[in-house]
Protein backbone atom coordinates (compact mmCIF):
# COMPACT_ATOMS: atom_id res chain seq x y z
CA UNK A 1 0.00 0.00 0.00
CA UNK A 2 2.86 2.37 0.82
CA UNK A 3 4.47 1.57 -2.50
CA UNK A 4 1.23 2.34 -4.39
CA UNK A 5 0.89 5.59 -2.48
CA UNK A 6 4.43 6.59 -3.50
CA UNK A 7 3.66 5.72 -7.15
CA UNK A 8 0.41 7.69 -7.01
CA UNK A 9 2.21 10.77 -5.64
CA UNK A 10 4.84 10.52 -8.38
CA UNK A 11 2.20 10.27 -11.13
CA UNK A 12 0.27 13.16 -9.60
CA UNK A 13 3.48 15.27 -9.51
CA UNK A 14 4.20 14.52 -13.17
CA UNK A 15 0.63 15.31 -14.14
CA UNK A 16 0.77 18.65 -12.29
CA UNK A 17 4.11 19.48 -13.95
CA UNK A 18 2.62 18.72 -17.36
CA UNK A 19 -0.46 20.80 -16.56
CA UNK A 20 1.77 23.70 -15.48
CA UNK A 21 3.75 23.52 -18.75
CA UNK A 22 0.58 23.54 -20.83
CA UNK A 23 -0.89 26.42 -18.81
CA UNK A 24 2.28 28.53 -18.92
CA UNK A 25 2.61 27.93 -22.69
CA UNK A 26 -0.99 29.04 -23.22
CA UNK A 27 -0.40 32.06 -21.02
CA UNK A 28 2.71 33.09 -22.94
CA UNK A 29 0.81 32.73 -26.23
CA UNK A 30 -1.98 34.93 -24.89
CA UNK A 31 0.60 37.43 -23.66
CA UNK A 32 2.21 37.52 -27.11
CA UNK A 33 -1.18 38.30 -28.66
CA UNK A 34 -1.82 40.92 -26.00
CA UNK A 35 1.44 42.71 -26.89
CA UNK A 36 0.14 43.49 -30.39
CA UNK A 37 -2.69 46.04 -30.23
CA UNK A 38 -5.63 45.40 -32.50
CA UNK A 39 -5.00 48.69 -34.31
CA UNK A 40 -1.45 47.72 -35.35
CA UNK A 41 -1.04 47.93 -39.17
CA UNK A 42 -1.05 44.71 -41.18
CA UNK A 43 2.29 42.89 -41.64
CA UNK A 44 4.45 43.46 -44.72
CA UNK A 45 7.92 42.60 -46.03
CA UNK A 46 10.46 44.25 -48.34
CA UNK A 47 12.89 43.10 -50.99
CA UNK A 48 15.25 44.63 -53.53
CA UNK A 49 14.98 43.39 -57.12
CA UNK A 50 17.84 43.71 -59.58
CA UNK A 51 16.21 43.70 -63.03
CA UNK A 52 18.52 42.60 -65.83
CA UNK A 53 18.71 41.45 -69.43
CA UNK A 54 21.28 39.42 -71.30
CA UNK A 55 23.13 39.99 -74.58
CA UNK A 56 23.33 36.93 -76.81
CA UNK A 57 24.37 36.36 -80.41
CA UNK A 58 21.93 35.06 -82.98
CA UNK A 59 22.88 32.99 -85.97
CA UNK A 60 20.68 35.19 -88.17
CA UNK A 61 22.16 38.32 -89.72
CA UNK A 62 20.63 40.62 -87.09
CA UNK A 63 23.68 40.31 -84.85
CA UNK A 64 23.39 40.82 -81.09
CA UNK A 65 19.99 40.39 -79.47
CA UNK A 66 18.76 41.01 -75.94
CA UNK A 67 16.88 38.58 -73.74
CA UNK A 68 13.59 39.16 -71.97
CA UNK A 69 13.80 40.94 -68.64
CA UNK A 70 14.49 38.89 -65.50
CA UNK A 71 15.48 39.72 -61.94
CA UNK A 72 17.39 38.59 -58.87
CA UNK A 73 16.12 39.40 -55.40
CA UNK A 74 17.45 40.15 -51.92
CA UNK A 75 15.17 40.37 -48.89
CA UNK A 76 15.50 43.03 -46.24
CA UNK A 77 15.42 41.99 -42.56
CA UNK A 78 12.20 40.79 -40.95
CA UNK A 79 9.50 43.11 -39.70
CA UNK A 80 9.37 44.46 -36.14
CA UNK A 81 6.62 46.20 -34.20
CA UNK A 82 7.11 49.50 -32.39
CA UNK A 83 4.90 51.91 -30.51
CA UNK A 84 5.87 55.57 -30.72
CA UNK A 85 3.86 57.69 -28.27
CA UNK A 86 0.80 55.51 -28.67
CA UNK A 87 1.11 55.26 -32.46
CA UNK A 88 1.60 51.60 -33.47
CA UNK A 89 4.08 51.01 -36.30
CA UNK A 90 5.42 48.08 -38.29
CA UNK A 91 9.01 48.67 -39.38
CA UNK A 92 11.49 47.01 -41.75
CA UNK A 93 14.99 48.40 -41.35
CA UNK A 94 18.38 47.33 -42.65
CA UNK A 95 20.57 46.71 -45.68
CA UNK A 96 21.05 44.27 -48.55
CA UNK A 97 24.32 42.82 -49.78
CA UNK A 98 24.69 44.54 -53.16
CA UNK A 99 23.68 48.14 -52.40
CA UNK A 100 25.42 50.65 -50.11
CA UNK A 101 22.05 51.94 -48.87
CA UNK A 102 20.27 51.91 -45.52
CA UNK A 103 16.52 51.27 -45.77
CA UNK A 104 13.77 52.23 -43.33
CA UNK A 105 10.22 51.34 -44.33
CA UNK A 106 7.33 51.75 -41.92
CA UNK A 107 3.57 51.68 -41.89
CA UNK A 108 1.91 53.49 -39.01
CA UNK A 109 -1.66 54.07 -38.00
CA UNK A 110 -2.88 57.39 -36.64
CA UNK A 111 -3.26 57.72 -32.88
CA UNK A 112 -6.57 56.53 -31.55
CA UNK A 113 -6.69 53.44 -33.75
CA UNK A 114 -8.24 55.10 -36.79
CA UNK A 115 -8.18 53.23 -40.09
CA UNK A 116 -5.90 55.83 -41.76
CA UNK A 117 -2.38 54.45 -42.27
CA UNK A 118 0.79 56.09 -43.57
CA UNK A 119 3.56 54.41 -45.59
CA UNK A 120 6.98 56.00 -45.15
CA UNK A 121 10.07 54.95 -47.12
CA UNK A 122 13.53 56.35 -46.30
CA UNK A 123 16.65 55.36 -48.22
CA UNK A 124 20.04 56.73 -47.14
CA UNK A 125 23.37 56.51 -48.96
CA UNK A 126 26.61 55.33 -47.32
CA UNK A 127 27.23 58.81 -45.87
CA UNK A 128 23.77 58.96 -44.27
CA UNK A 129 22.21 61.39 -46.77
CA UNK A 130 18.78 60.67 -48.31
CA UNK A 131 18.84 59.40 -51.90
CA UNK A 132 17.24 61.59 -54.57
CA UNK A 133 13.46 61.23 -54.34
CA UNK A 134 13.46 60.07 -50.70
CA UNK A 135 11.99 60.07 -48.14
CA UNK A 136 8.55 59.35 -49.55
CA UNK A 137 5.49 59.58 -47.29
CA UNK A 138 2.01 58.71 -48.53
CA UNK A 139 -1.33 57.28 -47.44
CA UNK A 140 -0.73 53.53 -47.28
CA UNK A 141 -1.84 52.10 -50.65
CA UNK A 142 -1.31 48.45 -49.67
CA UNK A 143 -4.05 45.95 -48.86
CA UNK A 144 -3.52 42.23 -48.31
CA UNK A 145 -6.65 41.14 -50.16
CA UNK A 146 -7.13 44.08 -52.51
CA UNK A 147 -5.83 45.11 -55.91
CA UNK A 148 -2.64 46.71 -54.61
CA UNK A 149 -0.62 44.32 -52.46
CA UNK A 150 2.80 45.63 -53.59
CA UNK A 151 4.37 49.05 -54.08
CA UNK A 152 7.60 49.58 -56.05
CA UNK A 153 10.19 52.33 -55.59
CA UNK A 154 12.97 52.65 -58.17
CA UNK A 155 16.43 53.03 -56.66
CA UNK A 156 18.82 55.51 -58.28
CA UNK A 157 22.13 53.84 -59.20
CA UNK A 158 25.05 55.49 -60.96
CA UNK A 159 27.25 53.81 -63.58
CA UNK A 160 29.97 52.77 -61.10
CA UNK A 161 27.44 51.08 -58.78
CA UNK A 162 25.70 49.47 -61.77
CA UNK A 163 28.99 47.93 -62.93
CA UNK A 164 29.83 46.76 -59.41
CA UNK A 165 26.44 44.99 -59.08
CA UNK A 166 26.83 43.40 -62.51
CA UNK A 167 30.30 42.11 -61.67
CA UNK A 168 29.33 40.64 -58.28
CA UNK A 169 25.78 39.43 -58.98
CA UNK A 170 25.32 38.71 -62.68
CA UNK A 171 26.87 36.55 -65.39
CA UNK A 172 29.22 38.04 -67.99
CA UNK A 173 26.66 38.88 -70.70
CA UNK A 174 23.99 40.14 -68.28
CA UNK A 175 23.40 43.84 -67.55
CA UNK A 176 21.27 45.76 -65.03
CA UNK A 177 18.29 47.67 -66.41
CA UNK A 178 16.99 49.04 -63.08
CA UNK A 179 16.76 48.30 -59.35
CA UNK A 180 13.55 48.42 -57.29
CA UNK A 181 12.65 48.34 -53.62
CA UNK A 182 9.37 46.44 -53.32
CA UNK A 183 7.10 46.64 -50.28
CA UNK A 184 4.53 43.84 -50.24
CA UNK A 185 1.92 42.22 -48.06
CA UNK A 186 0.72 39.39 -50.30
CA UNK A 187 1.19 35.70 -49.44
CA UNK A 188 4.56 35.46 -51.23
CA UNK A 189 6.01 38.27 -49.13
CA UNK A 190 4.46 37.00 -45.89
CA UNK A 191 5.43 33.33 -46.32
CA UNK A 192 7.66 31.61 -43.74
CA UNK A 193 10.57 31.26 -46.21
CA UNK A 194 10.73 35.00 -47.04
CA UNK A 195 13.26 36.33 -47.84
CA UNK A 196 14.11 33.71 -50.42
Amino acid sequence: MVRNSHLLRELLGRWLALLFCVFSGTLSTLTAFAEEPSHTPAPFACEVRYHFREHFRRVEPWGIAVSASSFKREGLPKLRIADLNGVPERIVEGRVGHLPYQFLVKISRANGGSEAETLEVKVLDSSGRPLAGFPQVMPNPLTKGGDISRKEFEMPIDQALKEKIEKSLLAKEQFITHVDLIVGMDDDFLSQDFPK
